[in-house]
């Protein structure tokens, strides 16, 4: 986890704790706020006020350390992260969370409050049954820490029964095989636990729906034409094209399983006019009438979103064609589109 990372080397190789001195005419007293918590690993803004254009400086810790420290500006080639307020006196600083921490800011030598930000963790949840009576259940935890307790709970009426526990590995995951499982759909959802001491939340994933075969094995169908549809296109990336990653992401592709019946798309592809491929490189099972959307750009893969991976814009703001297939090369489905609102529903 880089963030706890940073903060360990400050701590090792810094011994003084945070030493303000207070000036001969006293600053304004900074204010700094921002949320009570975030879900999975990401970005997070802070606000607050100080004297216009005073410096102002970000000090931080993770919850498990409790050392406040200068926040690191590692994304712009070190340095501690400094924000200037602006002549209203407002300033905002972005900050990447991986756990629960502490922030505050200092400015013409003066503390503002300490705050605290926790963190929610994001259960990514798959489920398969490879075979009669067996359920196969994993869980992928945003962000990526270990020691955490996992529960996979199967729907009981209005109840939920758990039927598997343990807890996420080094990496961030756990994974559980259930067997003697009756015949039939059944809903499973993964619950993930709380560590306290470093200010992570618990949280639930979504549930998601399996069909386990029974007495007498049903084979999966073969993928019909329209059985998975595009139902969604954002081809024009909203604002100005920057070619940024945050830019190409907000380029995609939505595709819904319109079947009752979980749907493999492992080694399907979409393609466009130019015959730039995507191509679905391990199993990702799409639950009945589940949406899943592919974005042009690089991220994490989730249960809902995937990332192509290209440093260049896919499709064509003035017409194109997205083309669905199968690994043996069927067409389920195709979107075709001329110059338009940057969106289409096909």
């Amino acid at each position: 986890m880089f963030w706890k990372l940073v903060t360990r080397a400050a701590v090792a190789g810094v011994a003084a704790a945070i030493a303000v001195t207070t000036p001969a005419s006293a600053a304004t007293a900074p204010t700094l706020t921002g949320p009570a918590s975030a879900t999975g690993f990401g970005t997070i803004t802070l606000t607050g006020t100080a004297d216009p254009g005073a410096a102002v400086h970000l000090y931080e810790s993770a919850i498990g350390f409790n050392e406040l420290r200068p926040a690191d500006d590692w994304e712009n080639g070190g340095g501690t992260v400094t924000a200037t307020a602006d002549a209203n006196g407002r300033f905002t600083i972005t900050r990447f969370l991986d756990t629960g921490f502490y922030f505050q800011v200092e400015s013409g030598g003066v503390l503002s409050s300490r705050i605290t930000v926790l963190m929610r963790v994001r259960p990514t949840f798959w489920l398969r049954s490879p075979s009669r009576g067996v359920v196969q259940a994993q869980v992928e935890v945003s962000p990526q820490q270990g020691g955490l307790p996992i529960q996979v709970q199967r729907a009981s009426g209005s109840s939920w029964l758990t039927v598997a526990r343990g807890a996420t590995g080094n990496d961030g995951a756990y994974a559980a095989t259930m067997t003697g499982v009756a015949g039939g759909n059944g809903t499973y959802r993964a619950y993930v636990g709380a560590d306290p001491k470093n200010g992570v939340l618990a949280n639930y994933s979504a549930g998601q729906t399996v069909w386990v075969a029974g007495t007498v094995p049903a084979p999966a169908p073969a993928p019909a034409v329209g059985s998975v549809q595009f139902t969604r296109i954002q081809y024009n990336s909203p604002g100005t094209d920057t070619g940024s990653n945050a830019s190409l992401n907000g380029e995609w592709v939505q595709v819904t399983n319109k079947t009752s019946h979980t749907v493999n798309l492992r080694g399907w592809i979409i393609r466009d006019a130019a015959a730039h491929v995507y191509t679905f490189p391990t199993n990702v099972y799409l639950g009945a009438g589940k949406s899943l959307a592919v974005h042009t750009g690089k991220g994490t893969a989730t249960t809902n979103h995937r990332y192509w991976g290209r440093t260049s814009y896919i499709w064509n703001n003035t017409g194109d064609t997205a083309t669905l297939r199968t690994g043996a090369g069927k067409t389920i489905d195709s979107c075709r589109w001329g110059a338009g609102s940057g969106v289409t529903t096909c």
